[in-house]
Parts: C-alpha cells; structure tokens; sequence
C-alpha cells in the first residue's frame, strides 16, 4: 500500500486570487482524405483496399480504453442543493490539511477516491455538492476531459480527483468561460485536491469549466467529485 504524502498531492496555483479544480475531453485524429485518382483513370474501378486484421489483442485494448462517460461536448455536473435548500452540515472534527495525511493508496482510482472521502469529506465539515463523475484517459487516445459546474456564492469547495496508479500524473486546471484559466496544478501524483490545507470560497455565484487530464504517460480510470460547506 503506498502512503498518501504532501509531495503526491495535487495543489492549485492561485491565478488572480482564484484557485479551483477540473477536466477535459480526449481529442480524436481527422479522418484521413480519400486518395485523389488522376483524370485518366477516373472512370477506373478502384483498387481493392487492404484491411488490418482485428485480432483479440487489439480488441482487448480497445475494450480496456473504452470510456462509457465519453462526451464531445463538456458534461455538466448538476449541484446537489441551492443557496435556498441547503442541507444540514456535520461538525469539523479534523482539518482539511490533516485529514488526508498519511492515506493508504491501493492504485485503484474508486477504491482510492472513497477512502480519501471519507477521510476529508463529512469529518471536515463538507457535503457533496454534485455526484462524483468517473472516466478513463489515455496519454495518446483521450487526454482529457472537461466538465462544468455552477458554483453558489457564500459556499466554500473542496475538490478531489483521485486516478489509477497507472496515471502517474493526473493533470488538473479551472478556466473561466471562454477559455481563461484561473489556476492549474504544479505537482505530480495520482492524487489532485485543489487547496490541499483549505477550501476555497466563492462570493457569487459562478459557472467554471472543470478539466482533468493525464500529463505525460499513463492510462486508467479517475474519479472526481466536488464537496461544499458554508463560508
């Protein structure tokens, strides 16, 4: 089991007084063009085109990479409760920097994620403010994922991401609408939480975009979710 240290956890760079969280979707190749067939020959049948073989090896890669979560447009993350209707909130019995101290790490991103929850969620005071999202990236096939979220003012957030051990690298930043990045992660690990020692508080209400991504090699599966408590 590998312990969970400040030097593998993801801390954001604030950017204008901002910090935040996020993820992005993968980007396929263009189509290649058809071959271009000189004007004496155009009313020739075309040549036979060779087809790859499929062979299990390659279907069983394709299946490993398969994301069911794959979106072309951003997935919108639906908050879980209003500035109107908020919930009842637990009691901070441990800090925010404290609670993910020395966590134990089994390389699985679901397993990982959950005992990082609950160890930072409910024990500092949070609630989830929307579902966690799951999806697979691939260093060469799907680099990243993006999602959206609208943030209520008067709320502080705490943003948590957690990859398979076969991600060295889970690569995460927040932009503005737009495409004007407020802040992004400097540190290495399959771990992310933005702010690891606090929350970080919004004013007003406002929508970002949440992109993840794997930065240099590595694929797996990740998982992130967003948590909130009263500023």
């Amino acid at each position: 089991m590998r312990k969970l240290t400040s030097d593998s956890v993801h801390s954001f760079t604030t950017l204008s007084g901002l910090v935040a969280l996020v993820l992005v979707t993968g980007c396929g190749g263009s189509p290649s063009s058809p071959p271009v067939v000189p004007n004496n020959e155009a009313s020739a049948s075309p040549a036979p085109r060779a087809v790859a073989p499929s062979t299990p090896a390659a279907k069983a890669v394709a299946d490993e990479e398969a994301d069911p979560n794959e979106s072309s447009a951003p997935i919108v993350l639906t908050p879980l409760f209003t500035k109107h209707n908020p919930p009842k909130f637990p009691k901070a019995t441990i800090s925010d920097h404290e609670c993910w101290q020395g966590l134990e790490l089994s390389g699985t991103a679901k397993v990982d994620y959950d005992n990082l929850v609950s160890h930072c969620g409910t024990p500092t005071g949070v609630v989830e403010y929307a579902h966690p999202a799951t999806g697979h990236l691939h260093h060469d096939h799907d680099k990243r994922d993006e999602f959206k979220l609208q943030l209520a003012g008067g709320y502080c957030y705490r943003y948590f991401a957690v990859a398979d051990s076969s991600i060295d690298d889970l690569d995460i930043l927040v932009e503005r609408y737009g495409g004007d990045m407020v802040g992004d992660d400097q540190t290495k690990g399959p771990v992310a939480i933005i702010q690891s020692d606090k929350p970080w508080c919004m004013d007003d209400d406002i929508e970002y975009d949440l992109n993840v991504a794997v930065k240099g090699e590595g694929h797996g599966n990740y998982v992130v979710g967003v948590y909130a408590r009263p500023k």
